[in-house]
Order: structure tokens, then C-alpha cells, then sequence
């Protein structure tokens, strides 16, 4: 016959028997050793190929009826969580995570018997560990599984494995949290400064910019997120155009800041663009005005309400006149010194005796 696939070898040239029927096969080669993949199902969460994909861009849950449905990999790394009785072994569950947020720390955690929980990331053809646990859950019931602070990386497809110590298997919860709140947005009336994106580039000037305007879109990361991610000399940011997100152009203030807190990475500032840590990372921008954190100093607005101003005070009444009756009120300065009293004159001489005229005395 010709080619005939049976039991995991190629079957070629069945020579027939004297009497017509089944004769010698010759074994062209081998082709497997291992059992058959078995046919895809089109139950979810039996392969990696057949993942159950949930949506990871912000908290979940999900309830596992069974982990007993899917094959496991081909290889786990217990390296990666040495003392935490992580078995890898037995039938599992496969869960797709679509839409985490790089750079953004997801706890982990599986109860409901004792589970063992692992992190792959690349394809299905192409898989690495990333992390595992078995024994460090806090759950209701004992040995639930627990991963925490995982920080995903951009442009990184992960997978969720759950299965159980010494292959056991059972009904289970997968949830998954982000450590960091999502920022505040923005004030919505508060102007943002939009810097070229290159030095000398633009044939506008940078300025204070109303948020609702429309501007490129660059971002800066304190960590480098990914290989594409550029650091330049003189800088302590990595900078991106389109690192694990799409060239943004013509975007507002708040669209540029979830497009790069979706990537894991911030809005550079004024400073930074300016000193050119995000120059040259693409998508055109080196010539356009681009979006910065730096938020318009507010001064304090001027109060609405006056308040009257304070009655003018009251004149002084003039003091009442003296009363004939009344004394003047006693001075509260000493009296004055008595003024010392004259000598007495002295008697005048006396007289002399005058003489009748003609008669000597």
C-alpha cells in the first residue's frame, strides 16, 4: 500500500501473501515513540492551543470545574520555586492571559486543593517557565498555591497552568490582582506642556497645552520594559514610540496617558524630552510637539466672596466741661518747691537832727 500511518510509524510497501491477503509491512521509519497528541477538543483549558483566554488588563477570577482536562507541558523548571512543594506533575488546566499590563505587579493565587500554579510565557510551540508555586497560598483550605508580585513584560504572551501535587486534581479558583491602583486621572482643566521630540526639530514652540488638544505620543520607563526600549547617553529613562503599544498620533492628554500606562511606562516630562531620552525611538515624533507630565503651575484664584469692610470707629466724645463746684482733678505731678521768702529789708538810717536856723549845737 502506500503510506499508512499505525501505531506511530510510517508504513510503506505491504508486500500481499500468496493467497491475496496481508502479507509482510517494512517500516519505513519511526515517526513517534509517545502516544498520539490527542485530537483538539473543543473544550477550553485542555492544551495550550486550546487555552481558556481571559481577560487580564485588571483584576479576575475563575472557577476551574476540573484540572484534570489538559495535558501538561513538556518540562516544568521547580528551580524557579525551590521550598514551596511545587510538584509538576499529573493532568492540568491551560489559561491564556490576554491584555496584562507590563510592568505592572499580578498576585497570583489558586485554591481548593492542594495545587501547584505556574507561569509560562512565549508560544505554544516555544514555552519557557517564568514562575511556579505550590504551598504558599493562604486559602481556606490547605496548600493552595500562591505567586506574588509577577511583573509582566510587554509584548510577552503568558500562560496560567494549574494542576496538582503528585498529580492530583480537582475543582479550583484562579484570581489574579494588580498591586498597583491605577492613577488618578487627570485634572481635566489643567494645562500639560508639549515638548518637541527632537531639539531644534519642530517648526512650532513647545507651550503650555489645553488637555483636550491633539499631540504625539512618546513615552519613559524607569526600567527597561523591553528590548526595544532605547536609553540614551546622559539619561536615566528609557524611552519608546511604539514599545508594546502602536505609534499614537493626534492623541489628548488622557489618551496619552493610558497608552503608556497600558505599556507599564509613564509620559515622559518636559525635562526629559527636552534632553532628548525618548529622541529617535521612532514614529515620526522628532519633529512634532509631544506630550509631557508636566502639569501649568496653578495660582490661587482670586476669592468670590467679599466680605464688608469693618465699620469706621466711632469718634471720641469731647470731655464735658468743668462744673463751677468741682475742683480740678489733682495733678499726678509732685507740687512744685516753695519758692523761698525774701530777706528782710534792713531799717533805714536815722535821720539827722536838724538845727533851728542861726543856733549852733
Amino acid at each position: 500500500t502506500d503510506y499508512v500511518q499505525s501505531g506511530g510509524c510510517t508504513v510503506v510497501n505491504e508486500l500481499p501473501n500468496s493467497d491475496g491477503g496481508e502479507g509482510i509491512i517494512y517500516v519505513d521509519r519511526v515517526v513517534s515513540l509517545t502516544n498520539p497528541v490527542p485530537p483538539p477538543s473543543s473544550s477550553p483549558g485542555r492544551s495550550c492551543e486550546a487555552a481558556l483566554s481571559i481577560d487580564a488588563s485588571s483584576a479576575f477570577s475563575v472557577d476551574i470545574a476540573d484540572t484534570s482536562l489538559g495535558v501538561g507541558p513538556s518540562s516544568y523548571d521547580a528551580s524557579l520555586c525551590l521550598d514551596t512543594a511545587f510538584g509538576g506533575a499529573g493532568p492540568v488546566f491551560w489559561i491564556k492571559l490576554d491584555g496584562v499590563r507590563p510592568g505592572n505587579e499580578l498576585d497570583l493565587t489558586t485554591c481548593g486543593f492542594d495545587t501547584d500554579l505556574s507561569v509560562f510565557e512565549g508560544s505554544c510551540s516555544s514555552l519557557s517557565m517564568a514562575a511556579c508555586d505550590g504551598d504558599s497560598g493562604s486559602c481556606s483550605v490547605d496548600y493552595g498555591s500562591s505567586i506574588d508580585d509577577f511583573v509582566p513584560k510587554a509584548d510577552t504572551q503568558y500562560y496560567i497552568v494549574v494542576g496538582g501535587y503528585g498529580g492530583e486534581s480537582g475543582a479550583a479558583t484562579l484570581t489574579g490582582t494588580y498591586s498597583s491602583t491605577d492613577p488618578e486621572p487627570p485634572n481635566p482643566t489643567s494645562k500639560r506642556y508639549v515638548e518637541c521630540g527632537r531639539r531644534n526639530r519642530c517648526s512650532e514652540e513647545p507651550k503650555w497645552a489645553d488637555v483636550d488638544e491633539k499631540h504625539e505620543v512618546r513615552c519613559c520607563a524607569d526600567e527597561r520594559i523591553s528590548n526595544s526600549w532605547k536609553k540614551t547617553d546622559g539619561c536615566s529613562v528609557w524611552g519608546e514610540s511604539n514599545g508594546g503599544f502602536a505609534c499614537a498620533n493626534r492623541k489628548t492628554f488622557v489618551e496619552a496617558s493610558s497608552i503608556c500606562e497600558l505599556a507599564g511606562a509613564r509620559l515622559c516630562s518636559a525635562a526629559e524630552l527636552a534632553a532628548g531620552c525618548a529622541a529617535g525611538t521612532g514614529c515620526g515624533h522628532d519633529s512634532d510637539l509631544v506630550w509631557s507630565s508636566d502639569e501649568e503651575p496653578s495660582s490661587a484664584p482670586p476669592s468670590t466672596s467679599t466680605s464688608p469692610p469693618p465699620p469706621p470707629s466711632p469718634k471720641p466724645s469731647p470731655p464735658p466741661p468743668p462744673s463751677a463746684s468741682s475742683s480740678p482733678p489733682p495733678s499726678s505731678s509732685p507740687p512744685p518747691p516753695p519758692s523761698p521768702s525774701p530777706p528782710p529789708s534792713p531799717p533805714p538810717p536815722p535821720s539827722p537832727l536838724l538845727s533851728p536856723p542861726g543856733v549852733c549845737v
